[in-house]
């Protein structure tokens, strides 16, 4: 399939675009009196904040369209008289009335909706809320961000920690956020935040992610299939968009945790014509350090108790002697959020949006000491500079307009930085060291550093254009430029240069697409082609999606496409050692990432139960590992890089009950993925590092009165890792002993299986002026024994085992108050 003629098929794409075009004009100059468009905005009633994603039917037809990202939608075509319309969104109450359609344009409607909610004894509590959409299209999953809180969590509400309890999204441990799509990577998601790519997406080496939930308004997720406007990743897509603030009144709100503190501001300004939201979240981790704070940073780092046994961390062992001067390093993090919203006119939207996230950690310290050195007791003095930090700056503005009631342009600019820094000196020095010859004092003094830095600017425009043509057509197309500028040094000791290298890169891609409805058919087709500077060459990227309501209740998908990655992440073996990880972008050695995904599935649904399955196939080329371990080998500039394929498949099964007190679903997945490197293990197949053969979650939610009260459970078998199985010395001719350890085949090991069980409970509190929510939630509510991984001490006989455990039952208590 990747043969895919391209030139053959340009022509009949042209064609198939005038014909379509041409019968649109038709359609528009001979619709008569007897039909006219319904179009308008979807809003939430009380804050006015447009509701992207929001689904408008007409009951009783096959008529329907969905809201765009500003909350807008066109039903084209449409008989004039009474019509009937139904707006559906998570979340909120479903909305039916009737609208008087008349042959002349009117202005647009102005639909508001209200939240889910339940009277209690006079109080309105969020109740009943729905918290996910999956049967809409392939392999698309809609979120609503306003339930998150009410789920389990570790001291923060975690955004990507709830997908990870979705099918086909794992976490491949306690001690990562990040998101393994049907066997892709987390850098193969392409992460997007109000149209600006998010490079860093966790905090804490990866323990929380990085994106305040209060800022969230609707997370849209592509595990696969995803359409021609989405390009520049080989797996998936999580497209979120951020909240605008409140149009008609100022409103505040304050949580506070176990490890941080969150704020948010919001105001209307301008009469009504525009809002800003600002919302921050810190932690306090660097002046006040919990019980929770320790866990999370022995787990994460091997620290006991978060704190350093020595200058040379994990337990201060140096040489035969110990400096155990206790610390706890300084570390927090924080993140920022920000977004200006202008409305003009009613056609015109102006939106401009800020993030900020960063984390630092200082592992810094000096201290005296008296150690051996040359068999005699020496007073020594050692000072360590050890500071690391990490995150992501991202600014976009975009200009929405309305130009005809069917046609919608977006002018987005957008700029993004990752950066990663590690920056460690080390100076020990005598105070009184004797020598050989003489008695007499002499200074003895010792130094080394070593420096990494990585960054990645991606710098973006993106113009996309939608024409809902006729009600069966809907044409969208556009331009993206991105240009790139990255590098990555790693020095020794200010001389020695280890891995350095700076590129650049331009990337402008066009794409179309066309989604046609007829009868009981849905079919979407794309066409995404690029061109890459670095190779000079053309990748072109054809999709197709398809949706076949079989009954009301019952629907067949299927999807189909090609894709490629330009920017690659490299993980660092060692988190807590050097810069976490480093961005790489593709050239003329390294090429850039492909994957063809193939999907096709099932669903059932109705007014309180969904039940679907997908199955996908996944082909995988050019896919990149790098490690430290490995005899240096060189590709083209770059050594220890080895370049593979691989292969993902699996199948996905959700039973989700939407309505009533009790909510939740229950998701399985069945995945493998395995991978071929001609110079790893022999060239034979391996599964991947983060292969999971089988997946269970469940959630569930249960609202009484003021009280809430959720849990979660989570199975997964074992992943993969390769064990030493002997260690055995050879004898040189000069008299060295050259040790040499006997690995398995790769991977050719499993953990034990993996399962937890996270409750929690809250309860709402409300007065005239405002909403209190008081929680406690616990993660690994039974305690269960889970294996992160083994170490192995080759220097005993036999060989001693030890399995380095993941958290254990760990509590956390949270509050938060807004003010109405």
């Amino acid at each position: 399939m990747r043969n895919f003629s391209i030139n053959k098929a340009i022509p009949l794409i042209l064609c198939l675009g005038i014909l379509i075009f041409c019968f649109a004009e038709q359609a528009i100059a001979q619709s008569s009196n007897s039909r006219s468009d319904i179009k308008g905005y979807v809003k939430d009633a009380d804050s006015g904040e447009a509701l992207p994603f929001a689904n408008i039917m007409i009951p009783g037809t096959k008529r329907g369209t969905t809201t765009n990202t500003d909350g807008y939608f066109v039903l084209v075509n449409v008989p004039v008289g009474p019509c009937s319309l139904s707006v559906y969104y998570m979340g909120y109450n479903p909305k039916m009335f009737v609208v008087e359609n008349v042959a002349k344009s009117l202005p647009p409607l102005n639909i508001k909706l209200e939240p889910t909610v339940v009277e209690v004894d006079g109080v309105t509590v969020t109740a009943n809320a729905e918290m996910l959409d999956a049967t809409a299209r392939v392999s698309q999953v809609s979120i609503s961000p306003r339930q998150l809180s009410s789920l389990p969590s570790i001291g923060e509400v975690d955004v990507f920690r709830t997908l990870q309890l979705l099918p086909g999204i794992s976490g491949v441990s306690d001690g990562s956020s990040g998101l393994y799509i049907r066997g892709g990577t987390p850098d193969q998601n392409l992460i997007l935040f109000d149209g600006m790519t998010i490079y860093h997406v966790d905090h804490f080496f990866g323990f929380f992610s990085a994106f305040n939930a209060d800022a969230i308004k609707d997370i849209q997720i592509y595990k696969g299939g995803f359409p021609a406007e989405y390009g520049g990743r080989i797996s998936s897509v999580v497209d979120l968009t951020g909240k605008t603030g409140h149009k008609t009144k100022t409103r505040f709100g304050l949580g506070v945790n176990l490890l941080s503190a969150n704020t948010v501001f919001e105001v209307p300004i301008l009469k009504d014509k525009g809002t800003f939201l600002v919302a921050g979240r810190r932690s306090y981790t660097d002046f006040i350090q919990s019980p929770l704070y320790d866990s999370i940073y022995e787990l994460m780092t091997g620290e006991e108790g978060g704190s350093v046994g020595g200058p040379m961390g994990r337990g201060g062992r140096r040489s035969g002697n110990q400096m155990n001067e206790q610390f706890k390093p300084a570390f927090y993090f924080y993140d920022l959020n920000s977004k200006l919203t202008i409305t003009p006119t009613t056609r015109d939207i102006f939106t401009l949006s800020f993030y900020n996230g960063e984390d630092n950690l200082d592992k810094s310290q000096t201290f005296e000491n008296t150690f051996q050195i040359r068999g005699t007791d020496t007073d020594a003095s050692l000072e360590t500079t050890d500071y690391t930090k990490w995150g992501n700056i991202g600014v976009s503005g975009k200009w929405s307009r309305q130009w005809h009631d069917r046609v919608n342009t977006e002018l987005l600019a957008a700029y993004s930085k990752y950066f990663s820094e590690y920056d460690r000196d080390m100076n020990l020095s005598s105070l009184s060291l004797p020598t050989q010859q003489d008695t007499s004092n002499q200074r003895m003094s010792f130094a080394n550093a070593t420096k990494e830095n990585n960054k990645v600017n991606d710098v973006s425009f993106k113009l996309n254009m939608t024409w809902q043509a006729t009600q069966a057509h809907r044409l969208s197309g556009g331009v993206h430029f991105n240009e790139f500028d990255n590098n990555f040094t790693s020095m020794r000791d200010d001389s020695t240069t280890i891995l350095a290298w700076k590129n650049k890169a331009r990337l402008v891609s066009l794409f179309a697409q066309d989604t046609w409805r007829y009868k009981n058919l849905e079919l979407i087709f794309g066409l995404r082609s690029s061109h890459y500077d670095q190779a000079n060459k053309f990748y072109h990227e054809p999709r197709a999606s398809l949706s076949y309501d079989i009954t009301k209740k019952i629907k067949f998908k299927g999807a189909w496409g090609h894709y490629y990655q330009f920017v690659n992440r490299i993980t660092n073996e060692d988190v807590t050692q050097g810069s976490r990880d480093f961005w790489l972008l593709s050239d003329d050695v390294i090429e850039p990432s492909f994957a063809e995904h193939r999907i096709v599935g099932l669903s059932y649904e109705n007014d309180d139960w969904v039940v679907s399955v997908e199955g996908y196939q996944k082909d995988l080329d050019n896919i990149l590992e790098f490690s430290r371990r490995f005899v240096s080998r060189q590709v083209g500039q770059y050594s220890n890089f080895f370049i593979g394929s691989g292969d993902a498949q699996g199948v996905e099964v959700l039973f989700q009950k939407k309505r009533g007190a009790l909510t939740g679903w229950l998701g399985y997945t069945l995945g493998k993925i395995d991978y071929t490197f001609p110079e790893l293990n022999n060239g034979d197949i391996f599964p991947a590092d983060h292969d999971r053969r089988h997946e269970i979650n469940i959630v569930t939610k249960y609202t009484m009165g003021v009280y809430t009260f959720a849990a979660t459970w989570v199975f997964a078998s074992g992943n993969a890792y390769t064990a030493p199985e002997c260690q055995y010395y050879i004898d040189l001719l000069n008299g060295d002993q050259y040790s040499y350890i006997h690995v398995s085949e790769k991977n050719a090991s499993r953990l034990p299986d993996y399962h937890r069980l996270d409750i929690s409970a809250s309860r709402l509190y409300e007065s005239d002026d405002w909403q209190t929510e008081i929680g406690i939630s616990i993660f690994n509510a039974y305690n269960h024994k889970n294996v992160w991984y083994r170490d192995y001490n080759l220097d005993t006989s036999p060989i001693t085992v030890t399995d380095m455990l993941m958290l254990g039952f760990t509590p956390t208590l949270y509050i938060k108050l807004n003010l109405k």
